[in-house]
């Protein structure tokens, strides 16, 4: 059972299980992790995994949350038949992130196509209510905050559905829109395609990935449209039938949206270990 997990954000792109893709990914924020590339048998009602890492930075929806001393990221997730459930945290290393985000979604087969509503609950006691600036820079080798207008509540709670295909070999086209009932608007939507390219046997594979984000008031509401483009690399390696390692490289390039918050292009790397039974 092929498994792929290409940097994205947490939440809504850690549910989807189809076939002989049983997980999409960040990363959006994808960014994060990674699963093996063999794992145990796709006929099972129930499954787990677990995964550990390193990121250099925290990038959600193309907004840097950590700046460059990145971030240390964990994730556990279950399944029982068609119903996931996920647990992903974030610590920040040298900065003052901290977040935790809770996903249930249901997959929905339908042929070739997949639906998964779900909810996401956010929970980043590191943010202010009030006040949350974001876009960074550094000079002089320090690392400081930009003034924005990016704001999101300490608690967030999220609705979303995800649909996309698996009709095309090697590579899975998907789309999922997100609303902050928190933040209201905050609507988020995010056009991705996602590509598995096995390199030798079921050892080594490789997982392109390209998105493009659209903000409807989740990250900022001074600008409402095109929000970034994002694009990466991961490698993963299976050590045995259910470890693997993997790393990764992505870049985001911000657009109107972002461009209104000041937020600069990003570009880091994700490195980690995964279980999966």
């Amino acid at each position: 059972m092929a498994m792929t997990f290409n940097a994205a954000a947490h939440g809504p792109s850690h549910v989807h299980s189809s076939g002989d893709r049983a997980v999409l990914a960040e990363a959006v924020d994808v960014q994060e992790t990674g699963i093996p590339v063999e794992a145990a048998d796709s006929d099972r009602a129930w499954g787990v995994s677990l995964t550990t890492g390193w990121e250099s930075r925290h990038v959600h929806y193309g907004v840097d949350e950590s700046g460059p001393s990145g971030a240390y990221v964990n994730e556990i997730g279950g399944r029982i038949g068609d119903f996931s459930v996920n647990v992903w945290n974030g610590f920040g290393l040298g900065n003052q992130l901290v977040e935790w985000d809770f996903t249930a979604g249901y997959n929905i087969d339908a042929g070739p196509l997949f639906i998964v509503p779900g909810y996401n609950f956010r929970y980043v006691p590191s943010q202010n209510e009030d006040q949350h600036a974001h876009g960074h820079e550094e000079e002089d080798g320090h690392y400081e905050e930009k003034s924005g207008g990016h704001a999101h509540n300490t608690y967030a709670n999220e609705l979303f559905v995800m649909v996309g295909t698996t009709a095309i070999p090697y590579v899975t086209p998907s789309a999922v829109f997100i609303w902050d009932l928190n933040n209201n608007p905050g609507g988020f939507l995010e056009f991705r395609l996602d590509g598995e390219v096995p390199v030798y046997k079921d050892v080594i594979s490789l997982q392109p990935y390209a998105l493009l984000g659209l903000n409807f008031g989740y990250n900022t509401a001074e600008v409402y449209g095109l929000n970034n483009f994002q694009f990466g690399l991961q490698g993963t390696v299976a050590i045995n039938k259910y470890v693997s390692a993997f790393a990764g490289v992505n870049y985001s390039v911000p657009l109107e949206a972002l461009d209104a918050i000041d937020q600069d292009n990003v570009v880091w790397v994700n490195v980690g270990l995964s279980f999966a039974y």
